[in-house]
């Protein structure tokens, strides 16, 4: 088996990256002779953009310093050419302006919601989605109510994403399913409903359950009076759900702020005196839906019956950008080799069609995490979860999909697995029209955690 070591360069801008290059590994391009990446395609800017871009290389340093700002208030509209500048200048001043920036606006992107104003009257819910899906450009699927469609009227001024779907779905008796862990935002008419919903930001936090489990003390009671110590311990469930231009790599362990019963008594837990939770982190697949816990305590008799206020904060791990590190190009023609990127090393054995099903293919490969010197310190998370990263493509770029490896075995470092690929939509299960895989791609995942502060309020004890 032998090493390959050709390099082909890949221009991407990641948030948070040092630079707006990252390399990528590649079968067929020469060693001496990387290939020219393609500048990527970026509709042209409109004329206030492109003046403010060209302003920010002005001799003058009050203009640049208005171009930055008036830039920064645009905001999302003005990244595409903000990209593609930063790209192609060849100024170091307009470079290292425009880095900054565009950091700092992917950041805040992620972090805030998208809005949503609408004054509409008599009209339908799926009329009133539409014009939600128009204003974010999410897509969102509706499943109607099952019988007649009525008319509502709705007003939001700018509404957070989460708030005005919630809204408009209920009018019509419909729950809002952002479970599926894709990039739709599914509305079907339900009997049952989601009483229990806080809002922070692009995230939408809601609370599934409260396990309880009660202890009353036995032995070595206080002589001088007291009686038995009863406390109840209690475990609080909620899942989290992110818009979709927000995908979610995981979770830190959830920390209460302040939590109080109907009759003020305080529902905070101990200290754990060995801060345990400071270590815990929860990484797992790129999705939109994960979920939190609480941990609860009610001391004495336990007559309050409701959380009137619980405000606690939690880590949420971000996907801040992808990049390709490996490129395998022609991987049904590939057989043996190892290509190494920048965080990980993939042992590629064969890619080769399914004999049973005709237009899939299965990858058998072993793919290793770089720079691993604990061998007691394994990634079980990151193992877990490498084969996500992996994505096969025809000459369109169009994707496979998988629903991950038929066999996986691993030991926190590297994982071997064997990996089916179809043409199959997810949502539908029938076949896309796709052509032969050219190329397999193993991305690296840049990530930011930003830590997010949510209240629920009259949540029902056990």
């Amino acid at each position: 088996m032998r090493r390959e070591t050709k390099w082909v360069i890949a221009a991407a801008l990641v948030t948070g990256a040092a630079g707006v290059a990252s390399w990528a590994r590649e079968d067929a391009v020469p060693e001496s002779k990387p290939a020219p990446t393609p500048a990527p395609l970026v509709a042209k800017p409109d004329p206030k953009v492109a003046q403010l871009l060209a302003d920010l290389g002005s001799d003058d340093y009050r203009t640049r310093e208005k171009a930055g700002r008036d830039l920064n208030a645009l905001g999302e509209k003005a990244l595409p050419g903000m990209k593609a500048v930063l790209l192609s200048t060849d100024s170091p001043e307009v470079q290292r302006r425009l880095a900054v920036l565009v950091r700092k606006m992917e950041t805040d992107r992620l972090v805030a919601a998208k809005r949503v104003t609408l004054a509409v009257k008599q009209k339908t819910v799926k009329e009133a989605l539409d014009e939600v899906s128009k204003q974010t450009g999410y897509k969102i699927e509706y499943g109607g109510n099952g019988g007649t469609e009525l008319r509502h009227d709705f007003e939001f001024d700018n509404a957070p994403f989460w708030v005005a779907i919630d809204r408009v779905a209920s009018a019509n008796g419909c729950v809002v399913f952002a479970e599926y862990d894709d990039e739709t935002i599914r509305v079907y008419n339900q009997d049952s409903v989601n009483p229990h919903v806080a809002y922070a930001g692009p995230f939408r936090f809601l609370a599934t359950n409260i396990h309880s489990n009660k202890s009353v003390q036995l032995s070595g009671i206080n002589r001088r009076g007291g009686g038995a110590q009863r406390q109840e311990n209690m475990s609080f469930q909620f899942q989290i759900q992110s818009e979709p231009k927000n995908p979610m790599l995981g979770v830190t362990q959830a920390e209460v702020i302040s939590a109080e019963d109907e009759n003020g008594g305080s529902l905070i837990p101990p200290k754990d005196p060995n801060n345990r939770q400071a270590y815990y982190e929860n990484r797992g697949m790129r999705g939109h839906n994960t979920y939190g816990n609480l941990n609860l305590n009610r001391s004495g008799a336990g007559a309050a019956t409701t959380i009137k206020s619980l405000k606690a904060k939690i880590g949420i791990i971000l996907l801040s950008g992808v990049t390709p590190e490996i490129l395998i190009a022609d991987p049904l023609k590939v057989k043996g080799k190892t290509f190494v990127g920048r965080t990980a090393e993939l042992e590629f054995a064969s890619l080769v069609e399914d004999p049973n099903t005709k237009g899939a293919y299965v990858l058998d490969a072993t793919m290793r995490k770089m720079g691993v010197t604990d061998e007691n310190n394994q990634d079980y998370n990151w193992a877990n979860s490498a084969w996500s990263r992996i994505e096969l493509q025809d000459a369109a770029g169009n994707k496979y999909q998988t629903h991950g490896p038929n066999n996986i075995n691993n030991n926190g470092a590297s994982v071997q697995f064997t990996i089916p690929f179809n043409p199959n939509d997810r949502r539908t299960g029938r076949a896309n029209k796709l052509g032969p895989p050219v190329k397999l791609v193993v991305n690296e995942w840049l990530s930011v955690t930003h830590e997010v502060t949510f209240e629920f309020k009259d949540l029902p004890l056990p």
